[in-house]
């Protein structure tokens, strides 16, 4: 539903019509909050709809900051630097994703979910208002900025794309309990193996001497 809206926002935006692309938006959150929860409900989760989940995202976000240039184009002039850092990390993000992995990275991680909760509220209230507020764009950008420098170091140190990753600070929290537990478990099993001491009946633990007790010389018996 996402992938057929972007079309029909398109001619709105193009149209002028701000609210209609506002609650067009509103409509796609919707879509993919319930396809998310659907997908995970009925256990229908697969690798093709999180893919094509991955694209409608990439494509609807591409397609919302055109739609803001387009109908808002003081935001862009008026803090282009802001945005420039902020489409660049999101830009590095997607390329290092298909240089690596062959497709674009959809980690499901927190400060993702977050950034897109704070980017969607503040196109839908710019779009359906006719206004932004800067202090709003500020923090949606630094949302946003901080989730795709987190996607981005995320798959630099990722062999295999994880999408139930979460946040890298939980995932190496767990690998570090992993390890642990690992080397717990390997010295555990070492000692298992290790080689045991026998106790021998008699034995003593200081060495004895090779002369029987009854043979040796006591000191009345000893002469000059």
């Amino acid at each position: 539903m996402r992938l057929l809206l972007i079309p029909i926002l398109w001619i709105a935006a193009v149209l002028g019509n701000g609210r209609v692309v506002g609650v067009g938006l509103l409509v796609a959150g919707a879509t993919d909050f319930l396809d998310g929860y659907l997908a995970r409900r009925l256990r229908e989760e697969s690798t093709a709809g999180a893919r094509l989940d991955s694209l409608a995202d990439n494509l609807l976000l591409g397609s919302a900051m055109a739609w803001m240039e387009l109908l808002h184009p003081a935001i862009l002039r008026e803090n282009t630097a802001l945005v420039a850092v902020t489409v660049g990390l999101y830009l590095a993000s997607l390329a290092v994703g298909l240089a690596k992995f062959h497709q674009l990275g959809n980690l499901h991680l927190y400060s993702s979910k977050i950034a897109g909760g704070v980017l969607y509220s503040f196109a839908v209230i710019t779009l359906v208002t006719g206004g932004y507020e800067p202090l709003l764009l500020w923090l949606a950008a630094a949302a946003f900025a901080v989730s795709s420098a987190e996607t981005l170091l995320a798959q630099l140190l990722l062999s295999a794309v994880d999408e139930n990753l979460g946040s890298i600070v939980l995932a190496r929290r767990r690998r570090a309990e992993m390890t642990t537990i690992q080397a717990i478990g390997s010295a555990r099993k070492q000692r298992s193996h290790a080689p045991q001491s026998v106790n021998v009946v008699g034995s003593s633990a200081s060495p004895t001497s090779s002369i029987p007790t009854s043979a040796a010389p006591n000191a009345h018996e000893i002469h000059p």
